[in-house]
């Protein structure tokens, strides 16, 4: 085990909610104590503008990526250390084991571990684990071809990054035939039926006259949408032009059944459905400690609710994509976690009472683009409700998903990273 006389605040993942805890709480924590981050890419990406980049080319470069270094990360002459690209294999009481060597051991001693893991999704949203920035740049430009080839899209689910997609398509190929199949009564998810069963995580409803606004302007540019209604994927071998269940191109058009008895035909697919919370390391070790969708179980303070016994239980906390707290799993909601738990943490280090966490109201505001002029959403306001989003924030989010405002900047280090 790593033999450092420094005590170690361990962060497992460089996401939105891992980089805003270590922003927020390096600087406050006694002399003694350090930050080791731990990041198996040697890159991050800003995933809102992942939807134009696998469409638009040059994107792939713009407002989109970058490098986990010491450099990017801490300021020059910093203790803390980041460790990436690196990955953690095994958590246990008290130390986790890496897949790399750090100061001459696998096995990293701590007095807190933060899981920000965040969600595991397939290529092109999430790059693959292990992936270098320059493959990930290169599969995007082969997305883009793809897309660029194609004639008929397919875009299976209608929640925020298929909304999204679909009006990077037909804002720039306005001649292309996309149809967006959702399970939902409206695009996003109006209805609130996401499951309200016992020791499940589950998203809050969105607004419905967003949908109805997102629905109205992508009619007007014939985007085909398809509501409660699902795509069947197939279970095995299929015969003559049925779909095969796979994404990307196709070998020419393809029929996709729904569980209605229709079906829709295309060339490309798109699959955006199937987020699932990046909690492998927690379920090899407790998997009690997982709802029984596979998002970490948390209190109010963050920290994980394990089995009596388990090593999870004591100093094990989770936040962003991963852990099952209670809104939606936006950069916006991950960026108060952060620095909601970095203060947990530095009130219990320094022998104080932790505050309880509970969600700004602007972790519920929502706005989703369709290209780079068009877009809607709402801003939760006290007293009164959801307010349509003005017209600059729409722009702010079309110009570069944010990017300026919340990706770049979260960047503190010694050398400065810019769109």
């Amino acid at each position: 085990m790593a033999g450092s006389p420094q005590k170690n605040v361990v962060v497992i993942g460089a996401s939105v909610a891992g980089h805003t805890f270590v922003n927020a709480l390096a600087d406050k924590l006694p002399a003694d104590h350090r930050i080791l981050l731990v990041e198996r890419n040697g890159f991050t990406v800003h995933l809102p503008a992942v939807v134009r980049a696998l469409v638009v080319p040059g994107w792939e470069s713009k407002n989109l990526t970058a490098e986990v270094t010491q450099a990017s990360i801490f300021k020059s002459g910093s203790r803390h250390r980041v460790l990436s690209p690196n990955s953690v294999v095994e958590l246990k009481k008290n130390s986790l084991v890496l897949e790399k060597p750090f100061e001459g051991s696998t096995e990293v001693s701590f007095v807190k571990a933060i899981i920000a893991t965040g969600a595991s999704q397939p290529l092109p949203m999430r790059p693959t684990p292990g992936s270098t920035l320059e493959g990930f740049k290169a599969d995007l430009v082969r997305i883009q071809n793809d897309i660029k080839a194609a004639k008929s899209i397919a875009i299976i689910g209608g929640g925020t990054v298929g909304t999204e997609v679909a009006g990077e398509i037909s804002e720039l190929y306005p001649n292309k035939h996309v149809t967006i199949v959702h399970s939902d009564n409206g695009l996003l998810q109006p209805s609130g039926i996401a499951s309200t069963a016992k020791e499940v995580y589950s998203p809050p409803p969105t607004d419905r006259k967003l949908s109805v606004a997102l629905e109205k302007s992508l009619k007007q540019r014939a985007v085909n949408v398809v509501l409660n209604d699902r795509v069947v994927f197939p279970k095995g071998p299929v015969q003559g032009s049925e779909w095969d269940g796979t994404s990307g191109l196709q070998h020419g058009v393809r029929r996709l059944a729904l569980q209605s008895g229709k079906s829709v035909e295309a060339d490309y697919v798109f699959v955006s459905i199937g987020n699932t919370p990046n909690s492998g390391l927690v379920k090899a070790v407790d998997p009690t400690a997982l709802t029984n969708n596979n998002y970490i179980k948390v209190d109010a303070f963050f920290r994980v609710q394990a089995a009596a016994g388990s090593p999870l239980s004591g100093q094990y906390y989770a936040i962003g994509d991963v852990a099952a707290v209670a809104g939606w799993k936006t950069a916006v909601a991950a960026a108060a976690e952060g620095p909601a738990l970095a203060a947990v943490i530095d009130a219990e280090i320094k022998g104080k009472k932790p505050k309880a966490y509970s969600a700004p109201a602007t972790g519920g505001a929502m706005v989703v683009s369709l290209g780079t002029k068009e877009g809607s959403g709402y801003l939760p306001l006290p007293l009164f409700g959801n307010v349509t989003a003005p017209g600059f924030i729409i722009g702010m989010k079309t110009k570069d998903f944010f990017a300026g405002k919340s990706f770049f900047p979260r960047f503190q280090g010694s050398q400065k990273i810019t769109a």
